[in-house]
């Protein structure tokens, strides 16, 4: 049950942050935290970057569309 796997995981975090501190897991922890930070701003800024590009095409057709009709 999830609910079960998720009391097991609360009780092994517990244990490894308090009872019996574990501190080389925990800085493997934050540094693999801070990885995953990272690449999720770094694919923000591309999903960011690609919309932008997106809009530009699109301002760029439609001026095409513009001088072609002259």
């Amino acid at each position: 049950m999830l609910g079960s796997e998720n009391a097991n995981r609360i009780n092994e975090l517990e244990d490894m942050f308090e009872v019996n501190r574990d501190d080389k897991r925990i800085r493997q922890m934050k540094e693999d935290v801070e990885e995953y930070e990272e690449t999720v701003r770094k694919q923000a800024v591309i999903s960011e970057q690609a919309k932008r590009k997106e809009r530009e095409a699109a301002r760029l057709d439609s001026i095409a569309k513009t001088v072609k009709k002259k």
